[in-house]
């Protein structure tokens, strides 16, 4: 397992996009927060067996299993059935959440020079939301209209209208139990990185000043809507975001609540949370792309702070080699 995970790490940096995403987590929520960090060389290397077992006897106690059954099956006698398998397991102690601090990123351009590519990958990043917030439902709404497919605007702008990137979208992510991302990515030849990084960020600028209109509105509803039910049309999808729920403390009923929160959103909605949510000036920009080719320089957007991606503790590669 460790000889698997460290030929993942010496391999980290073979794709660009990789380098873009993994660097842009770890500037938005920070390299000590546990999800920004990075396993590295040393850090695997030093894992042993015993602690992998102290791992296992602090968390595989009864107090922190929950246990889900799908079926055709007599509910009083599976139960019963459990209840003596998992006997033989400690009660222990449940683990209590973990204490963790989050603050935005430091708003600035970063950089990673990959001088064997013809394009850049640009991600824009932010701290998003949790799913218990509130306004997660009109978040939900003006991602579909930011960034939901080939008829939404980022899409139709930057990479339709402009022809300026291969790809691109986003959202302002949420999770069950910290904050997500508000992450917006894009893939661009060397020398487009600086317009369709500008024009990117105006789109993004234009969900605080541009209201969605009757059909955007419409149309991100019913989106969301009609693929909400294939994340949950079989009985084994239900029960695992059952337990996921039950996990993270949220409601039993709060799938059956989402169609709901999603009716009620309106274009209002999406523009107060648009204002509340969306910093453009706050965001991280991270590059990775070949700077030859980057013309104009990417300071033109704004301050370049060059990014470090070697990797701890890897052999030295022969002369000219990434």
């Amino acid at each position: 397992a460790k000889r698997s995970e460290l030929t993942g790490i010496l391999r980290r940096n073979d794709d660009a996009s990789a380098i873009a995403s993994r660097e842009a987590i770890e500037i938005a929520y920070g390299p000590a927060n546990p999800y920004g960090r990075i396993p590295e060389i040393p850090t695997v290397s030093a894992v042993t067996l015993n602690d992998l077992k102290d791992w296992h006897q602090r968390t595989v106690v009864g107090a922190n299993l929950i246990v889900g059954v799908i079926g055709d099956f007599n509910i009083a006698d599976m139960e019963a059935k459990l209840r003596a398998g998992f006997s033989s397991i400690p009660q222990g102690t449940q683990m209590p959440a973990p204490k963790i601090d989050f603050a935005e990123p430091k708003p600035g351009i970063y950089f990673a020079n990959k001088d064997d590519v013809d394009q850049s990958n640009v991600y824009m990043v932010g701290l998003g939301t949790e799913e218990r917030n509130p306004d997660f439902y009109a978040l939900s709404v003006m991602n579909e209209v930011f960034s939901g497919g080939f008829g939404s605007r980022v899409v139709q702008q930057v990479r339709t209208k402009l022809g300026l990137a291969y790809d691109v979208g986003g959202s302002f992510g949420a999770a069950y139990d910290h904050p997500g991302l508000f992450a917006v990515g894009l893939g661009t030849k060397s020398s487009s990185t600086d317009a369709a990084t500008k024009a990117t960020l105006d789109e993004v600028r234009k969900l605080r000043t541009e209201p969605p209109s009757d059909a955007e509105l419409r149309k991100a509803k019913d989106d969301l809507l009609n693929s909400f039910i294939f994340n949950y049309d079989s009985p084994e999808k239900v029960l695992g975001q059952q337990i996921t729920l039950a996990v993270y403390g949220y409601p039993p009923d709060f799938l059956e609540r989402y169609r709901a929160g999603i009716e009620r959103v309106t274009a209002a909605d999406v523009s107060r949370v648009a204002l509340k949510y969306v910093q453009p000036e706050k965001l991280a920009i991270v590059v990775v792309g070949n700077q030859s080719e980057i013309e104009p320089p990417l300071n033109q957007i704004g301050p370049v702070t060059p990014l470090d991606i070697s990797i701890p503790g890897a052999p030295p590669q022969p002369s000219g080699m990434q």
